[in-house]
């Protein structure tokens, strides 16, 4: 039987998994820090923007497009990543607290890409109970992993020890497998860096860095949270001084040392900002340059330019603002990720998006630049558009937020101008307005200038409510996410067995 070259053409593409991928489909190297807060990012021009040692990041914006508004739905590592991989938001996927699992069928960018014909790899801290599925290759740490001599859980279960810095570890294993990886067919490299999750940890190289030079503080530090903000921050567990403060679990080290003080609250507060302030920019810098190793690898076989690049956190992390640090809370610093793309030919160099985005918008935006439609079950939206530099008439107005881990539970909305905050059993609510109060300090529920806007913003969250698919019982709840986590905790019992990487 004669086969027409049109025919041929579409039994190939049918037998072979990577020519359905279109002519230019780009490379992928999607790279995530952990508690990476934005301000700690030169680009992004804070009051650090001095003072952080993040070249590569700064290089990397310039050469492409910088977000300045995106959040995640869900303030805490485990259930950012989650949504991250799966598209989905927290009560959707599963993926409620730290050390969670996602159902065995659950949406994966990863599982996707792979099947389309990409070489798929994850390297680093994975942060879920379940090896990574849908990859070719994985070498993952279990839960939060070390900080030095890094241990592995890889491909088959292999067990290894490494010596060494973490991201040095983590950066020599992801240019081995780039080196090894099948040159005719495009890869999707995802590369997580532990840091610079508490407590900071940083390769004796950096001991040096900023020593005994004195940071400037964040306006906000010794605000009067329990003035300003009794529902939200003042319950809050990490404060740098009061309640699980940070200079009480770190007054005895040795190094660094705990900053000198005058022994008042003030000056304590002062005395564990500069001491975290300090070994963050440390742990921060040996990120950048591991990521330069990698960028140069890519540059010297020829491929950056046809490599699609992302450089994002998890989720945002107080530097001292309010008095705090760590993350969960529905403020600026908390839920604002940093986020930079690089593409050229696609990206223009050195623009700046500040569109509203969710993280539940990674999926399908790498989906899209390989030319695969994403997994109908994922809730989240491409970003192509605004990385092309067009924005869709439609394009979401607020940002739906909902947290029910340790601490306090509360659950609400982020437009451009207004952030409202919910809370279990109560009428309460705190309501800020960003555009007159970037720096949230003034929470103006019950101000009747505001009695409108707060009622729009009402409207708001019970339309996001419904476009998100979260019903009241799925809601956080008091002790937790204890109705939303209740059924979750009984299926993954069921299933647990079931379970096979």
């Amino acid at each position: 039987m004669r086969i027409t070259t049109f025919a041929a053409a579409a039994l190939v593409l049918v037998l072979c998994p990577a020519s359905r991928l279109r002519a230019k489909t780009p490379n992928i190297l999607f790279i995530l820090s952990d508690d990476h807060a934005l301000e700690a990012i030169g680009a992004y021009g804070s009051w650090l923007k001095d003072y952080v040692k993040t070249p590569t990041l700064d290089r990397l914006a310039a050469e492409g497009m910088r977000f300045t508004n995106v959040c995640c739905n869900n303030s805490i590592c485990s259930p950012s990543r989650a949504a991250i991989i799966t598209g989905q938001y927290s009560h959707v996927s599963g993926g409620l607290n730290l050390n969670c699992s996602l159902r065995q069928d659950a949406p994966s960018y990863n599982r996707q890409l792979r099947k389309a014909g990409y070489q798929t790899a994850v390297v680093g801290k994975w942060h879920m109970r379940h090896t990574p599925r849908g990859m070719d290759f994985y070498s993952v740490t279990k839960g939060q992993g070390s900080y030095f001599n890094p241990s592995f859980t890889s491909t088959g279960d292999r067990q290894s020890k490494h010596k060494g810095y973490y991201a040095d570890v983590y950066t020599d294993v992801a240019l081995d497998w780039l080196k090894k990886r099948d040159r005719k067919r495009p890869f999707c490299l995802n590369l997580h860096f532990k840091g610079p999750h508490h407590p900071y940890d940083y390769p004796d190289r950096h001991e040096g860095l900023l020593a005994e030079k004195l940071v400037p503080e964040p306006p906000s530090l010794h605000e009067d949270v329990e003035r300003t903000s009794p529902l939200l921050k003042a319950p809050h567990r990490w404060h740098l001084f009061r309640n699980y403060g940070y200079f009480g679990r770190h007054e005895n080290d040795s190094k660094p040392k705990m900053w000198p003080h005058d022994g008042s609250v003030k000056s304590k507060t002062s005395a564990a900002y500069q001491h975290m302030i300090h070994k963050y920019i440390r742990c921060v810098a040996a990120i950048d340059e591991n990521i330069k190793r990698v960028l140069d690898y890519l540059e010297t076989e020829g491929v950056k330019d046809e490599t699609l690049i992302v450089y994002t956190s998890d989720q945002g992390y107080w530097l001292g603002q309010h008095g705090l640090y760590d993350k969960r809370l529905l403020l600026e610093e908390s839920v604002k990720m940093p986020l930079i793309v690089r593409y050229p030919g696609s990206i223009k160099a050195g623009t700046v998006n500040e569109e509203l985005v969710s993280n539940v918008d990674f999926a399908p935006t790498l989906l899209e630049f390989a030319g695969i439609k994403a997994d109908s079950r994922m809730q989240g939206r491409s970003i192509a558009p605004l990385l092309g530099g067009r924005t869709p008439a439609d394009w979401r107005q607020a940002i739906w937020y909902a947290y029910g881990a340790a601490g306090h539970p509360h659950w609400g909305m982020r437009s451009k101008r207004y952030k409202l905050v919910l809370f279990p059993g109560t009428e309460d609510f705190e309501f800020y307005d960003l555009q007159k109060d970037p720096r949230e300090m003034t929470n103006l529920a019950g101000v009747t200038d505001y009695a409108s806007a707060i009622a729009e913003a009402r409207k708001t969250v019970d339309a996001l409510k419904r476009e998100v698919g979260i019903r009241p019982e799925q809601l956080p709840a008091k002790g937790g996410w204890a109705r939303a986590g209740a059924g979750e905790r009984k299926r993954k019992k069921k299933n647990r067995k079931q379970e096979s990487n």
